[in-house]
């Protein structure tokens, strides 16, 4: 009996057990992936074809190891680390460069490939080295490190960011771009597709490795997939992968004449300026996201957003890189000698915030102070050729500037009314902590959309859109839905 009864606890230990092994094996991993960054992630054609890549094989083949389905979550690269470090996916992959800087917030894989930063210029060119390219319009990957690189370091004329490599070659036929920066195996993929009417010019700019990332508790997962990155190595799967990859690069057709969907509406904007921009989770939305979506329709084109630094939004469209520039533009004539704006569609004032224990009560009372402006703004100006500040230093948005005059690294912040007022009622919300407004006299400013000097069509539809939208009173109505839902955001998701 005993016997017996052993034998039934064994079996309903086992029936308990088995499925949850099972469950285990069958829950998928997530991979959150750049799909922009080839030959290591990329789409075959259309944008809703299954994704390739370099990567792509070797996360099957870790998936493969440990019995469990792959599934590919494609979102932009500056998403990746986010959802890997909130634990919303398995691994994050998108060409990552393997720096220390983020190994506070993720774990690195082993190296799986290593690859050198180079310059790329049109055969004739008399782009040679680095410092040729401080006088430059330069080409570059959107999400790779290269834009650091560019931005941080080298600081040319203009970075021109895209998202293929056969924007890359549009921009070099146009003569919007006169060089391109790129990871060694892209700038290889580039020359081959195009009959050598490009070279890469000069010494590498910077080598680096590749890896995955993972999330700090999971160094379980990271450790399989070390094991797989060896095996991939030495086996020779490597190599077999990159050259499989060069062979599918190299014959995809040109994506630029795509007669029955059109040619994209390419909108360049930054992705923290609520309630015009802002970003719930990984869904980029707003008052300029919709009315962008309604211009795009107008013209009967695709809608195509690029985030980019609000610095870089004006360049871009006065290259002809981008069709059009939001997140909030100040209309000003010294920029109307450069682009066309739209109607206005929203006014605001600048406001200056300081902390309420703060002695200042006039705009003389902040010269030689430090003070928070977002770059390439109106009110970055403000702050240099009104206040005259000691320094400026910059922010990506009204709450990280808020937060650091609460804490007293700075004096003042400057900021348009809405974005400003916003954040600090957020602040105010949820920790009790006050700013105010310093009582000075600021002109009005109002906001358009920008276009190429030369592309009056976009004008007409938008001036077209902002007249509808005016009349129907459904400009207010955005700027009251969004409003709404930028202050039930946790501060961390803005």
């Amino acid at each position: 009996m005993k016997k017996l009864l052993c034998l039934f606890a064994l079996l309903f230990l086992a029936a308990a057990i088995l499925p949850s092994c099972s469950n285990d094996k069958d829950k998928p991993l997530i991979v959150a992936c750049g799909a922009s960054t080839s030959p290591y992630g990329y789409y075959v054609g259309e944008t809703n074809a299954p994704v390739a890549g370099i990567e792509v094989d070797l996360i099957k083949e870790i998936g493969k190891e440990l019995g469990r389905p792959v599934q590919f979550r494609i979102v932009p690269f500056q998403y990746v680390f986010s959802l890997v470090a909130r634990n919303e996916a398995d691994i994050g992959a998108a060409g990552i460069e393997i720096a220390s800087d983020h190994s506070e917030d993720v774990l690195f894989s082993s190296p799986y490939d290593t690859s050198s930063q180079m310059i790329v210029a049109p055969n004739g060119s008399d782009i040679k080295d680095e410092a040729s390219l401080k006088a430059a319009r330069v080409a570059v990957l959107e999400g790779t490190s290269d834009i650091d690189t560019l931005r941080e370091r080298i600081k040319p004329k203009a970075v021109l960011p895209f998202l293929t490599l056969e924007e890359v070659d549009a921009a070099f036929a146009e003569r919007r771009a006169d060089a391109a920066v790129m990871d060694s195996m892209q700038a290889e993929s580039l020359i081959k597709a195009h009959k050598d009417k490009y070279s890469i010019q000069g010494k590498p700019l910077g080598r680096y490795q590749h890896g995955l990332i993972f999330n700090r508790k999971n160094s379980k997962l990271a450790s399989a997939a070390n094991a797989v990155i060896d095996k991939f190595k030495l086996s020779g799967e490597l190599q077999k992968s990159r050259a499989k990859h060069f062979d599918i690069l190299n014959t995809i057709p040109p994506a630029r004449a795509n007669e029955e969907k059109g040619r994209p509406f390419v909108v360049c904007l930054e992705s923290s300026f609520a309630p015009f921009v802002l970003m719930n989770r990984n869904q980029l939305m707003g008052v300029d996201i919709e009315m962008a979506k309604d211009i795009a329709r107008e013209l009967k084109r695709p809608l195509r957003i690029k985030i980019v630094p609000f610095v870089e939004v004006l360049p871009l469209v006065e290259s002809g890189s981008a069709d059009m520039g939001a997140s909030g533009i100040s209309i000003t004539p010294e920029r109307e000698r450069t682009v066309l704006f739209s109607k206005p569609y929203e006014k605001t004032v600048r406001r200056i915030l300081v902390n309420t224990d703060a002695p200042y009560t006039a705009v003389e009372d902040l010269k030689g102070k430090i003070v928070g402006a977002k770059k390439g703004t109106k009110s970055e100006d403000y702050a240099v050729d009104e206040i005259h500040a000691k320094k400026t230093i910059h922010f990506d948005n009204a709450m990280q500037g808020i937060l650091n005059l609460l804490d007293h690294k700075i004096d003042a912040y400057i900021d348009d009314d809405g974005e400003a007022d916003l954040a600090a009622e957020k602040i105010s919300n949820i920790d009790g902590r006050r700013v105010k407004t310093l009582d000075v006299s600021i002109p009005l400013e109002e906001y358009g959309f920008a276009f190429h000097i030369d592309n009056a069509d976009a004008k007409a539809a938008a001036d077209k859109v902002i007249d509808t939208k005016r009349h129907r009173g459904e400009i207010n109505a955005l700027f009251r839905k969004y409003k709404s839902i930028y202050m039930t955001l946790d501060i961390d998701n803005y």
